[in-house]
């Protein structure tokens, strides 16, 4: 069942009543008070709302990786433009991950799948996606605003456009340590700032605008920040990473779910880390006996 909601005269057609956060938004950045509407009259496009709130327009690009070879992706490679390109939700073969990094060489930007639900699936995938050179700069929520969002770790997050859903304002929205951007296939108009996914080749370049990129993540009870410049975070953090890459040829032999391999990610990597730990600690121990005796002989 719809709910009808007028919005600054404009009545809009939505499968739920918007959260608090989604409303604040609305008065921040649109200026509009949102109520709910009993009158039936004409319906406008959720897709459309946006045009009836001017502003400078302006977007950015992001494809997934059927695109990677697309003229459109190439064309904004050569115009030295770096769009966004959505890493796969499942396990991707030899030939995809040579395909991203080449991307990613070329100026591309990873960004991750994040789903409200499994914030630890986003924090283990995240992981070791930088260990493979794929670090993200943001996370890609598919299915729409969740205001759980609001609880996540700080950062970057471009969230889908749901036909049932009301969408978010079209601009750069910041909400304590996270921005929010609204994500849209083109539909012949560019209202406001909005992330393309997959755009046409006859797109103007001119009013390209990067997002403020970087993103957060918490795994194993360390943190990692990701910023344009490097990932930050302790000691143990950079080892975990390292120690990470024996997950991806294990799960290309395997062929198991990614997120199932994930979902085991942290007690495999404690155990691989205590057993490399052991390692080093007796090669250390051995070092310093051979050293005393060595000393002592002389």
């Amino acid at each position: 069942m719809s709910n009808l909601l007028n919005i600054c005269g404009i009545i809009i057609a939505s499968s739920q009543y918007p959260d608090a956060t989604l409303q604040q938004f609305y008065r921040q950045y649109y200026h509009c008070e949102i109520k709910a509407e009993q009158t039936k009259t004409e319906v406008q496009s959720t897709d459309d709302l946006s045009m009836f709130f001017p502003y400078q327009d302006t977007w950015w690009p992001v494809f997934t990786i059927d695109q990677i070879s697309s003229d459109s992706f190439q064309q904004l490679i050569h115009k030295g433009i770096k769009p966004g390109i959505i890493l796969p939700d499942e396990v991707f073969s030899f030939s995809h991950y040579f395909l991203l990094k080449e991307a990613v060489s070329q100026g591309a930007i990873p960004i991750a799948l994040f789903k409200p639900e499994q914030p630890q699936y986003f924090a283990a995938k995240a992981t070791f996606s930088t260990a493979i050179g794929l670090r993200p700069l943001a996370a890609f929520v598919s299915k729409g605003w969740d205001e759980n969002l609001i609880s996540q770790p700080a950062g970057s997050y471009l969230i889908q456009f749901n036909p049932s859903q009301l969408p978010l304002p079209s601009r750069e929205i910041k909400q304590k340590q996270h921005l929010f951007y609204s994500v849209k296939s083109f539909n012949g108009h560019i209202s406001g700032y909005e992330i393309i996914v997959n755009p046409p080749t006859d797109l103007s370049v001119t009013n390209i605008r990067y997002p403020q990129l970087g993103i957060s993540w918490r795994f194993n009870k360390i943190n990692y920040v990701s910023t344009p410049e490097e990932v930050e975070t302790s000691l143990i953090g950079y080892i975990f990473i390292a120690l990470s890459t024996v997950v991806v040829p294990l799960d290309l032999i395997l062929t198991s779910n990614y997120p199932n391999l994930l979902g085991t990610f942290g007690s495999y990597i404690s155990w691989f880390s205590l057993v490399v730990g052991l390692i080093l600690l007796l090669l250390l121990i051995s070092s310093i006996i051979r050293r005393v005796r060595k000393n002592g002989s002389n």
